[in-house]
């Protein structure tokens, strides 16, 4: 079976939709899917956010939510969007999208799972944070949901809090806990589960493709290391995306990972390579069956 991979865009396009379009066009070559986005809502940030200024730059407008679509169309990519309130997913249903992802902060969110509910048939959801008890309320929440995809994530990424007290660190790769990926599939053996990285490589995301995931989502940039090195020097704030992200040389390496491991792992069938049977009947031949 071919894993799904999703290259996340997120902030790494620093508001700049050349930029935007320059890591689709990445996406497209590294090999990738589907390509992501998030639709913020300013009017659910409150005004003294020390993010807010920084949200409002990087805000995706209706018109270039269409732009984007066209682009992504354009590409033959698939493209994706994590409303974070109603009025923002209505502009997916505008356009006739029906396709959506919910982020790891909304998995509990009801007046935003009641109309994801009634108006996207194919649903990808990120599962961090979350208890297992809000995951089965979410997945009630989407009973009408013809497909629902289920993300394990360690949502640990630098920001707020975590941000002050480790500074601009991604998360260790000790702490992706790939085996909760299992816990999903026995739940909820219906439903496609995959993995969603915060890790600064990816090895990771190659491992849990190893183990059973299905869809790999990895965050995207073209550029590392000026956003660190802006965050280091109190400089320009680019936001926190960056450091969990990979360059596109790197998303490519990982898709072609993905893709030999693929191979590697076969079918769910029992069956011998066509060296072995030669290999086989030789090796029956040599001695007398008694």
């Amino acid at each position: 079976m071919k894993t799904i991979i999703i290259a996340e865009i997120g902030e790494c396009f620093n508001g700049d939709i050349k930029i935007a379009k320059k890591l689709m066009e990445k996406a497209k070559e590294a090999g990738c899917d589907i390509v992501k986005f998030q639709l913020l809502d300013l009017d659910e940030v409150a005004m003294d956010d020390p993010e807010r200024a920084w949200f409002e730059k990087i805000t995706i407008t209706p018109s270039m939510l269409r732009k984007f679509i066209l682009w992504a169309k354009n590409l033959n990519l698939e493209i994706l969007f994590t409303p974070v309130s109603v009025r923002t997913a209505v502009w997916l249903v505008e356009e006739g999208i029906k396709t959506v992802k919910i982020a790891s902060s909304f998995v509990s969110k009801a007046e935003l799972l009641e109309f994801i509910n009634n108006n996207f048939d194919t649903v990808y959801a990120s599962t961090g944070m979350a208890s297992l008890d809000e995951i089965a309320f979410m997945v009630e929440k989407l009973c009408n949901v013809k497909d629902l995809r289920l993300l394990h994530c360690i949502s640990e990424y630098p920001t707020g809090p975590l941000l002050e007290e480790r500074g601009l660190k991604s998360m260790d790769e000790a702490d992706a806990h790939l085996y909760m990926m299992q816990i999903l599939k026995n739940k909820y053996p219906n439903c496609m589960v995959g993995y969603s990285d915060h890790t600064d490589d990816i090895f990771v995301p190659s491992v849990a493709v190893a183990m059973g995931a299905e869809i790999i989502e990895k965050h995207i940039t073209l550029d590392r290391n000026t956003p660190i090195e802006h965050f280091k020097k109190n400089l320009e704030y680019m936001g926190t995306d960056h450091v969990v992200s990979v360059e596109p040389d790197k998303l490519r390496e990982m898709v072609r990972n993905i893709r030999r491991i693929e191979a590697i792992k076969g079918s769910v069938e029992w069956k011998r390579s066509e060296g072995e049977k030669i290999l086989m009947r030789f090796l029956k031949s040599r001695y007398k069956e008694r």
